[in-house]
């Protein structure tokens, strides 16, 4: 009798990011890695184990014995705690019969009721006169010393796990972030001799912000959809899709960062970008603000093809179309990592959500970029509600697709293309105008009754649109109804004489409008086919 243990390390990101610097998430992110992939050629072999699933925290191992399982899991588990101080769950073996997708849907529900009956968490010792660590603020403290790394210029309180994550950063980066560097170098142009430089932190990447006000992007994709595809695969299939998906996440990023490269010429070995975690499907990066939307866009269309390459080349069948769901936070240069990924996996669940309620509807498939500027320095909350509102001033989520999308997409939202193309539209409008038309979009009333909702909406469009409108050059008037037009519809199209478009959001039938998301993001959405020089005005107007 064969059998199947499922085991996963838990709370991943907690262990990431419990530490203040970029270089110990690094770190912390290659450890994870590094362990996952050791697995096989150590305690796996020692226990006959057949790996099938090694990455990303989680494994699925096959063995022939039921006392070789149960010794391998917690072996597994006790490995795992030494090595990168955390826990890892196992679940009680599967007994396999001639079916895998049966036995590994069986291990699935035993390893989450597993983690939902976790016992015998400790927690950190607190003690007085203790010192706790400077970088990670709850471990113990064994020395005092400097961290590693350039900027690493005064001695701290450190704990064992944060010293560990900052020398591991130096010591497999390339085999990390080789992936994403390898294609980006080769069409670069950088000899394979030559080491990569990769950012420090923030501060590496702040540099590229064409607006010179220090602003940094992140981006967090996830696969949609991956626990249906995962569900599908025969033994065979799972093992070959599991050691693929990293390879399609770094080779899609690799490739919006090559076009950056040419537009924004980097030094001569420096990555304009920073991973922190990569991994199956789950990505956040660090990456250039300038362009950060186009780069998100590229990246999912990017993964889409590699990911259906990888379907097809595992003769996977009856599986939908892959699709990716992505966030992009802008915020200033020493605005705190933890906080833009938390806002930023709120935007995320929007996004996926929109991309699942799509194909719950209309069977079609697509992926979806949500996004937000963290003005200054401002703590972010949660993801803002609608509540009850009738009319939004976002159209974001906005769909990402290579080709013109169908008649129920347009019904959900737009394709973030438009919004980027607009950008470079009106490049010219004087900025006195643009403020002009953000405090005009910012006074819409929103928490209206239903049946008043086109009534203020063509007042509004009569007595504050048009005005501003007047003020404009033929040629600026021209652009900037071009883009209500685009980021909204016609003026009159049987829904009332206003620019406002009808939408189906989270089942409910608002009007919403692009343009503000526009002017939001109005520095930071330039597309890679422009250079920066590209987009530099040419006012005609005062």
């Amino acid at each position: 009798m064969r059998y199947l243990l499922a085991a996963e390390a838990d709370k991943i990101q907690d262990f990431i990011f419990r530490s203040s610097r970029l270089r110990e998430v690094v770190g912390a992110s290659q450890l994870l890695t590094r362990f996952c992939r050791s697995v096989e050629d150590t305690v796996a072999k020692q226990y006959n184990g057949q790996v099938v699933v090694n990455d990303g925290g989680s494994f699925r191992v096959i063995f022939n014995d039921r006392n070789d399982a149960v010794a391998f899991g917690v072996d597994l588990a006790e490995r795992y705690r030494l090595a990168l101080g955390g826990s890892l769950t196992v679940a009680e073996p599967v007994a396999m019969n001639s079916d895998f997708r049966t036995a590994n849907d069986e291990a699935g529900t035993k390893l989450r009721w597993a983690k939902s009956h976790r016992q015998g968490v400790v927690a950190e010792v607190h003690m007085p006169y203790v010192a706790f660590c400077e970088s990670c603020g709850v471990g113990l403290a064994e020395r005092r010393d400097r961290l590693a790394g350039r900027n690493a210029s005064r001695h701290r309180y450190l704990c064992a796990t944060c010293q560990i994550k900052a020398t591991e950063r130096d010591r497999g980066l390339r085999e990390f972030l080789g992936g994403v560097y390898d294609p980006y170098a080769k069409e670069a142009a950088i000899p394979a001799h030559i080491e990569p430089d990769w950012p420090e932190d923030a501060d590496a990447i702040a540099v590229f912000d064409l607006s010179k006000r220090n602003y940094v992007a992140y981006l967090v994709a996830d696969g949609n959809g991956m626990g249906q595809l995962f569900g599908s695969c025969d033994q065979g299939q799972l093992q070959n899709l599991s050691q693929g998906l990293s390879t399609v996440l770094s080779e899609s990023l690799a490739v919006p960062m090559i076009e950056f490269r040419k537009q924004v010429p980097a030094q001569a070995t420096m990555m304009p970008m920073l991973p922190l975690i990569l991994g199956g499907d789950d990505l956040f990066a660090l990456i250039p603000a300038s362009y950060a939307l186009d780069i998100a866009r590229r990246f999912c269309l990017e993964w889409e093809k590699r990911m259906q390459n990888l379907i097809n080349k595992i003769n996977l069948c009856n599986v939908p179309r892959p699709t990716i769901a992505a966030a992009v936070v802008i915020c200033k240069r020493t605005y705190p990592y933890a906080l833009a990924h938390r806002r930023a996996e709120a935007w995320l669940e929007d996004a996926k959500r929109q991309s699942k309620l799509l194909a719950a509807r209309t069977n079609e498939h697509l992926s979806a970029v949500n996004f937000e500027v963290i003005l200054g320095n401002r703590l972010a909350g949660m993801a803002e509600a609608d509540g009850d509102q009738v009319i939004r001033r976002s159209l974001r989520p906005y769909w990402v697709a290579e080709h013109d999308l169908s008649e129920d997409a347009l019904l959900r939202g737009i394709d973030l293309k438009h919004l980027l193309a607009q950008r470079y539209a009106l490049k010219d409008l004087p900025r006195k105008r643009l403020a002009e038309l953000r405090r005009c979009f910012a006074e819409v009333q929103t928490d209206i009754p239903v049946q008043q909702r086109t009534q203020n909406l063509e007042r509004w469009t009569q007595h504050r649109l048009e005005w501003i409108l007047e003020r404009l050059s033929a040629v600026s008037r021209s652009a900037v109804v071009d883009a209500l037009k685009v980021l909204g519809k016609p003026k009159n199209n049987g829904n009332g004489a206003h620019y406002w478009r009808s939408i189906t959001r989270d089942n409910r039938d608002v009007v919403a409008h692009g343009m503000p998301d526009l002017l939001e993001v109005w520095e930071f959405a330039q597309e890679l086919s422009h250079n920066p020089d590209d987009y530099e005005p040419q006012e005609d107007e005062a």
